[in-house]
């Protein structure tokens, strides 16, 4: 009967113990969702700014700079390696492909976050991006935190920018479908979403 008690008094005690852990567990869980949250919908900070200046060489040896906005464009940040990036690519192509369609200046910036990494269908990916818009955007490839992402003060990916026609920044979102269609004026459009987490 003794050993009958004592092994009663120890599974309760075992049990008590993993509700305190699975307790712990899910408090930690829980903030780390929402630090994430925070990081993923910070406060804008970019948008209603003028459009930053920068200068970079193209993939095809042209200076661009500022100035491509006159009047208004797109620029986008991706990386090949980068998941939010690679699970936005059929928004993002349709976003490019209307812009390009309209006629709106579009840079597009290349980064990768893991140099050390090789890529295989990510990058292939991003190819097959850029053959379909058939040399419609202004192509940059810079190393992390290159020159126009610190212009941007990118920190995160996918980061698309909508300059608008009175050269401030119209949107500034990490989501492709938050960009407003190219048949609504960007300066109009009321949208200020921030550059958000993918990094």
């Amino acid at each position: 009967m003794p050993i009958v008690v004592a092994v009663l008094v120890l599974l309760t005690l075992l049990v008590l113990l993993d509700l305190v852990l699975t307790y712990g567990v899910i408090r930690k869980l829980r903030e780390h969702t929402e630090r994430l949250d925070l990081v993923s919908h910070p406060e804008p900070q970019m948008a209603g700014l003028p459009t930053p200046a920068f200068s970079a060489t193209t993939a095809t040896g042209e200076t661009v700079s500022a100035q491509l906005f006159d009047g208004g464009g797109l620029a986008v940040f991706l990386a090949p390696d980068c998941p939010g990036c690679r699970s936005q690519l059929p928004d993002v192509r349709q976003k490019l492909a209307t812009a390009v369609a309209a006629a709106v200046p579009v840079l597009l910036v290349v980064t990768r976050l893991h140099p050390e990494r090789d890529l295989g269908a990510e990058a292939a990916e991003i190819d097959e991006l850029l053959a379909a818009l058939d040399g419609g955007v202004a192509v940059v490839r810079e190393p992390l935190d290159g020159a126009v992402q610190s212009a941007f003060k990118v920190t995160s990916y996918p980061g698309f920018f909508r300059i608008g026609a009175d050269g401030r920044i119209a949107v500034a979102t990490n989501h492709a479908t938050q960009l407003p269609d190219e048949a609504e004026p960007a300066a109009s459009a009321g949208r200020a979403d921030a550059l958000a987490v993918g990094r």
